[in-house]
């Protein structure tokens, strides 16, 4: 159902990195206060659903708003430094994501005091939510080693991208998937349209923010079966607002829904971060 999905699930990404990667379904599952699935399929069903969805990359997206010639703005992101500030299991999850996706933005533009600032802010929410047991730090050591070129940084990033997601799904944590799945997407989305307001050219990047109305329509999809979660009902209900205004939308943005969406996304990214 979800193989299309070709956009900002970059939530994803953070976690291959410094958490999942080289850990195997057999070990004990984190216990981090996330509610499983309601009993609305069989767990089975669910595996098998959600077992088919390819991880994609972010860097995809980011390329264009670098190739635009914008320049990198740092208060965009999300301040590292906040990381030991969220206080709810919902909001560390959400902003495990959120750091990931500007992991890719501070390495899509080679920025490497950023790129181990989000490592590192990161870490700090893995420990906070009880799953640093599961570090692997051979991803951080490449990154680190892989810092100057951005080809094969780019490749320790993916690497992993199935195994993490099928580890989440198969250990039974189908919510904090979607919930840094969520984070990501936003974060991502928020950075590019609040670029497309600052770039000299920004034609690609105009382009770029109208495909991801599929995107978007997927990630729904993604959160119908939890929709009615407190921790996700706020984010289905914002999302759902957004594909609304998406319906709209054609083979780019004008320079009005550009507005609107940019209003829209900085809403909802507010209330997360």
């Amino acid at each position: 159902m979800y193989q299309q999905l070709r956009f900002f699930v970059i939530g994803l990404l953070t976690t291959t990195l410094i958490v999942f990667s080289g850990c195997n379904t057999t070990q004990k599952k984190p216990d981090i206060g996330i509610p499983e699935v309601p009993e609305i399929t069989s767990r089975e069903d669910v595996v098998e659903d959600l077992s088919g969805y390819k991880v994609p990359t972010s860097y995809d997206i980011t390329k264009y708003i670098y190739q635009s010639g914008a320049p990198y703005i740092l208060s965009l992101s999300n301040r590292p430094e906040k990381a030991g500030e969220y206080i709810t299991q919902r909001d560390k999850v959400l902003n495990l994501g959120v750091y990931a996706a500007d992991l890719c933005y501070a390495t899509t533009y080679m920025m490497k005091q950023g790129t181990m600032n989000y490592l590192e802010a990161s870490k700090i929410l893995i420990d906070d939510l009880g799953i640093s047991t599961t570090f692997n730090t051979t991803y951080a050591d490449r990154i680190e080693a892989n810092i100057d070129n951005r080809d094969s940084l780019i490749a320790v990033v993916t690497e992993s991208f199935d195994d993490t997601w099928n580890y989440l799904v198969e250990n039974q944590q189908d919510v904090l998937a979607r919930l840094v799945v969520c984070g990501s997407w936003i974060e991502g989305v928020y950075i590019t349209a609040n670029m497309a307001q600052k770039a000299i050219d920004n034609t690609a990047i105009l382009e770029a923010l109208a495909r991801q109305k599929k995107s978007l329509n997927e990630l729904v999809t993604l959160l119908e079966t939890v929709m009615d979660l407190e921790e996700v009902s706020d984010l289905y209900k914002g999302l759902s607002d957004i594909q609304e205004f998406y319906e709209e939308v054609g083979d780019t943005l004008t320079d009005e829904q550009l507005q609107l969406l940019t209003e829209k996304i900085n809403v909802l990214r507010e209330s997360i971060v």
